[in-house]
């Protein structure tokens, strides 16, 4: 089978570091057909630097924003862009028809992406078949990261016992040493809410509500917080303190800070019959990759190796970074076999049904509102940042959750 045809729009510092790589991990699959940013000299800089006698065009502005949708060889498009013009964009190339893939956030607010997530949904409804249909994925690579899956399966399985609470903390040196830290998009607080603290915290809230999930506790639906900000580089807020409540009753602590000197990353479930935690950084702990502790109140499952011979009650396992691209290959595979295949997706979902057989057929072919690539998934998580926000600004007052 041909490579899927794609293009890249946005040529930024994700765009260099992780999206050079996938495509061309991939060159079997997809072939990058053109790169697109909103000024010629950033798109040709693209090309030429990463792909050097290779096929993709560098295309810039409106012009080669309408060329770009109008290429019927480009199936599947990345958007890498600032959260301020990325909603618009995506829109334009569903209704188009194609297959995206947006980097987080999903939008400026909960209410703008969830307007726009209605109009994909009925869009898809109505489609005729499923290599017709717009297919709108959102890139969240927490949600694929083995150590998550490992962790939330553990989770499910029960070996926890009942679930008491989930604690969060991530503190973060958002400062020079940081690649993203001169980023003019994050530090603009009118269109992008929160800042530089949306930005990096709905990773956090992905990692949070995937193991709440996985616990039988639902969605968060109300918030406590406090905010401060201790350094005057960045935007308001730097640091935020609060809790959230899940639909169950079950409780989970959230401390996220920017301001921090070290990275010291922490994602624990406790529970009546044993306890887990995803960490890295920290004291000791190793930056280049996740660790996971599982410590149970009875023997560990059977083929669990123990962490010390003198504690059958404790592992300890190390998982290197994989959700780019691991949610890269899936979206991959998603648009083909969509596009070429059975028109059933990989990552399953139901989106409802249309009027009629052949729609209905269409929806459920398509990542639903629960797949792990869903738009939905994007905006909920930026919904538990909106409520984080919105508390803080009340003096700690309890918000709701809008639930999308």
């Amino acid at each position: 089978m041909a490579p899927l045809g794609a293009a890249l729009v946005g040529t930024g510092i994700f765009a260099r570091d992780v999206y050079k790589t996938a495509f061309k991990s991939r060159a079997g699959d997809v072939e990058l057909r053109a790169v697109w940013s909103r000024t010629a000299d950033s798109a040709r800089a693209y090309v030429e630097e990463l792909f050097p006698g290779g096929s993709p065009v560098a295309l810039s502005g409106e012009e080669g924003l309408q060329a770009l949708i109008a290429d019927p060889a480009i199936e599947l498009v990345v958007v890498v862009l600032p959260v301020q013009p990325s909603l618009p964009v995506v829109e334009r190339l569903l209704a188009a028809g194609k297959a995206v893939v947006q980097e987080k956030p999903v939008g400026p607010s909960v209410e703008e992406a969830a307007a726009a997530i209605a109009r994909y949904r009925a869009a898809v409804a109505a489609a005729a078949s499923p290599a017709a249909a717009p297919v709108w994925m959102f890139a969240e690579n927490y949600r694929w990261e083995a150590v998550f899956l490992a962790a939330a399966a553990r989770v499910a399985a029960g070996v926890l016992g009942a679930v008491i609470k989930l604690d969060l903390v991530a503190d973060l040196p958002m400062d020079a040493r940081n690649r993203y830290y001169g980023s003019a998009w994050r530090r603009d607080t009118a269109q992008c809410p929160g800042g530089f603290f949306t930005d990096s915290s709905v990773h956090f809230v992905a990692a949070l509500r995937m193991l709440a999930a996985a616990a039988g506790a639902g969605e968060a639906t109300s918030v406590s917080a406090h905010a401060v900000q201790v350094k005057p580089d960045l935007s308001f807020p730097d640091s935020v303190v609060g809790v959230a409540t899940f639909a169950s009753g079950v409780p989970a602590s959230i401390s996220i800070s920017l301001a921090a000197h070290q990275v010291r990353w922490s994602l624990s479930v406790v529970g009546t019959e044993g306890s887990l935690e995803v960490s890295r950084g920290g004291w000791g702990g190793s930056r280049g990759e996740y660790t996971l502790n599982i410590k149970t109140s009875g023997p560990l499952p059977e083929g669990a190796k123990p962490a010390s011979e003198a504690d059958p009650t404790w592992q300890k396992l190390a998982f290197p970074f994989s959700g780019c691209p691991d949610e890269f290959a899936e979206f991959v595979e998603t648009t083909r076999g969509l596009r070429h295949g059975s028109g059933i997706s990989t990552t399953g979902g139901g989106s409802g049904s249309g009027a009629g057989g052949g729609s209905a057929a269409v929806a459920a072919a398509v990542p639903g509102p629960e797949a792990a690539s869903s738009p939905e998934q994007g905006a909920r998580d930026l919904a538990l940042i909106e409520a984080l926000l919105s508390s803080a600004a009340e003096k700690g007052k309890p918000v709701p959750v809008r639930q999308v």
